[in-house]
C-alpha cells in the first residue's frame, strides 16, 4: 500500500465502515492467472476490492476486481465511491463490457480499470 493509498484510507470512512488491507493472493501464493497477481486486498463491512497493477501500452493500469458481502450487483454510483476512496477523485477508470466470445462471468465480480492520472481518454459525457 503506497502513502496516498494510507492517506485516502484513514479518512474516507464512510456508512459500510473503515477499509482494511488484508494479505493478498500474491502473498500468500494463491490462486492462479490474475487472480494470483492480486497484490492488494482491501475490505469494508460490504466489499472487497482485490487490485493488481497491469503494465500497459498506456502505462501502469491498476485492475481492481470489486465484490460485495451478498454477491449482488453494485450500483455505478458504488463503484465511483470505491473508486475515489481507494485511488482518488481525480482518476478515471473504466469497466469493460467484453465480446461474448471473451466473457468471464463466473463471480458476480466487477472490474474496474484505473488509469494513470496524467491519461485522459480522448471521449467523454462533455
Amino acid at each position: 500500500m503506497n502513502r496516498a493509498e494510507r492517506r485516502r484510507l484513514g479518512r474516507d470512512v464512510g456508512k459500510e465502515g473503515e477499509w482494511k488491507f488484508h494479505s493478498s493472493p500474491k502473498e500468500q501464493n494463491a490462486g492462479a492467472g490474475w487472480f494470483g497477481e492480486m497484490d492488494r486486498v482491501y475490505s469494508n463491512n460490504k466489499y472487497s476490492v482485490l487490485i493488481r497493477t497491469v503494465v500497459t501500452d498506456w502505462g501502469p493500469v491498476e485492475h481492481a476486481a470489486i465484490r460485495n458481502v451478498s454477491g449482488t450487483d453494485i450500483p455505478w454510483k458504488e463503484k465511483q465511491r470505491i473508486k475515489n476512496e481507494l485511488f482518488g477523485e481525480e482518476y478515471t477508470a473504466i469497466e469493460v463490457f467484453p465480446k461474448e466470445s471473451e466473457l468471464v462471468d463466473e463471480a458476480n465480480m466487477y472490474h474496474l480499470w484505473v488509469l494513470p492520472k496524467s491519461m485522459n481518454l480522448p471521449f467523454g459525457i462533455d
